[in-house]
């Protein structure tokens, strides 16, 4: 007795649940919480690396594994890789026209996958980070370099926040979208699903 009634409460429940927090708040809220948290990731590691290894300096650093990993403080004026070195203010505005655009057009990346809400709020929590970056210090702050075996160029956290991002998304490119999922709407489901997206248009209309 008590099972039956618990099924039908349960139900209930996320029907009340749904109505309250629509199915799209929830995706932007875990999209914002992740972008935030990489930023908060991001700006505390570099505060710190600004407070220990004042600069940007090429001469000091702290080793953490010797020959394979040590803590640095560059500044970068450039995009990845230092390329573009010198456009600082141009990176900035294409910076936030990213933002914006990726925002807007969020739905086009997968966010109706939690695989794309993770993807989509590490890009703009990575992009935010050094933007701040870009504005207050007038360069990005890049602090973890590696040796493998080589000097890899330095980066920090909100460089690995966007590589992981797209790295993730490029992932999800491989998964075959479910009938109605927006990014499903661009010919990437059987054609037998394409009357069903079809009719939840209509239906939209």
């Amino acid at each position: 007795m008590g099972n039956r009634l618990s099924l039908p409460l349960a139900s209930l429940v996320g029907q009340i649940g749904s109505a309250i927090m629509p199915k799209a708040v929830i995706e932007n809220f875990r999209i914002l919480l992740i972008g935030l948290v990489i930023l908060a990731l991001d700006q505390i590691t570099k505060w710190v690396i600004i407070q220990k290894i004042p600069g940007p300096s090429y001469d000091e650093s702290i080793v953490v594994i010797e020959g394979f990993f040590k803590l640095v403080h560059y500044g970068n004026t450039g995009a990845a890789w230092s390329i573009f070195t010198g456009n600082n203010f141009w990176l900035a505005i294409f910076s936030v026209v990213a933002l914006v655009f990726l925002w807007v057009f969020r739905r086009h990346f997968g966010v109706e996958e939690v695989l794309g809400q993770i993807a989509l709020g590490l890009i703009l929590g990575g992009v935010a980070g050094n933007l701040i970056d870009r504005v207050v210090h007038h360069h990005v702050v890049d602090f973890l370099q590696f040796y493998i075996p080589f000097p890899f160029p330095a980066f920090n956290i909100a460089d690995s926040g966007i590589c992981g991002g797209v790295g993730l998304m490029f992932l999800l490119s491989f998964k075959k979208p479910k009938p109605g999922q927006t990014w499903a709407k661009k010919g990437k489901v059987p054609s037998e699903s394409k009357e069903v997206i079809a009719a939840e248009e209509e239906n939209e209309e």
